[in-house]
């Protein structure tokens, strides 16, 4: 049997990986469709995505069906031979994955924040079309390219969301934590553990590892909140604070910066934490932060809204959020996140 694995970013292919090692294939087995990531090991039948593929507005009117060019696609890469599907989420190709005529069925893996909610609400369920309305008011270009280039109305009403799947016979909900898929019935959730003595997980990690030390994770993550940049700088300091007095930061703190950026002493929290005589230390750009996590050691883990907090908890340390410090603290969707803010603690002025 072929699996196929779409992989988006490096916790999707961190957790496909650990998936491939727990359920023991064989790389040959294994399909991995890359979609703006770039695979770290070598070993694996890496294909792009038919979408970064076809990009091109003649690529687009030449495939113009999607469906059925991405059914060619697929067919292609698998020789069109039987296989079994695992995926994120249920985004516009997966659902064309899923309902090819030789998938076997289908799979589901953790790909962060998504995996953690313990409720949907009508956005979550229809989140690719989140920013149009539930009525025309106008004319609906986007919509009637949609359906021209053959997506059909059974095909889009699938939904986005894992949630909506847990009923089906067979399926299976793969993540690092319990508290992934929580609506998902517990016979049918499973537990992968990378093995710490595994080469590929020290290379992940940028060959980087920690022991009893500070860590900060760098990002307000405004998309949640909708608040300026001022709020997070000011609730750096604050955190500051409250952290050398309880002797959590003592004279040096690495810092984990968003990727791709490059002036490091540009950078607010960087600049902060200096101006708080405080010694700072990027760590490397190329790691899986997730990796580091799983061989470092008692650490403290500092940041803000991110699926990373309840990762550096999964593997052992000790984590914090600044959004209690923030002056004001919209509801967002981590509000939502199965035991996030039992598993790590929220700053809170006294």
């Amino acid at each position: 049997m072929i699996h196929v694995f779409t992989v988006h970013s490096s916790l999707t292919f961190l957790i496909a990986y650990s998936v491939i090692k727990h359920l023991k294939l064989y790389k040959e087995e294994v399909i991995l469709i890359t979609s703006g990531y770039i695979v770290p090991i070598d070993g694996f039948n890496v294909f792009n995505s038919f979408e970064d593929d076809n990009k091109s507005w003649s690529e687009k009117i030449l495939k113009f069906n999607v469906p059925n060019y991405y059914d060619k696609y697929i067919d292609k890469l698998t020789y069109s031979k039987p296989f079994i599907a695992y995926i994120d989420l249920m985004s516009y190709y997966q659902k064309i994955l899923v309902t090819n005529k030789n998938c076997q069925g289908f799979h589901f893996i953790e790909e962060g924040n998504s995996a953690y909610q313990s409720n949907d609400d009508l956005t979550d369920i229809s989140w690719h079309e989140r920013s149009m309305n539930y009525r025309n008011n106008q004319f609906s270009f986007k919509s009637l390219v949609r359906v021209l280039r053959g997506y059909n109305l059974r095909l889009l009403s699938l939904p986005y969301i894992y949630s909506a799947y847990v009923n089906m016979e067979n399926i299976r909900f793969f993540s690092f934590s319990k508290n992934a898929f929580y609506n998902a019935p517990y016979e049918k959730k499973i537990l992968v553990s990378p093995d710490l003595k595994d080469e590929n997980i020290a290379l992940m990690s940028g060959n980087f590892q920690l022991e009893n030390q500070v860590v900060w994770l760098d990002g307000s993550n405004a998309r949640y909140t909708e608040l300026s940049e001022e709020y997070y700088y000011n609730a750096i300091q604050k955190a500051i604070d409250i952290l050398k007095n309880r002797n959590v930061i003592l004279s040096k703190v690495y810092v984990k910066l968003r990727p791709g950026i490059k002036d490091y002493n540009q950078n607010q929290l960087v600049k902060i934490l200096i101006r708080n005589d405080i010694e700072v230390e990027v760590l490397p750009d190329v790691m899986i932060l997730e990796c580091f996590f799983m061989l470092s050691k008692n650490c403290h883990v500092i940041g803000t809204l991110t699926a990373a907090l309840e990762y550096a908890y999964v593997f052992g340390h000790k984590a914090y959020s600044i959004y209690g410090l923030f002056a004001k603290q919209p509801p967002t969707f981590f509000d939502r996140m199965t035991g996030f803010w039992e598993n790590i603690e929220n700053l809170k002025e006294n």
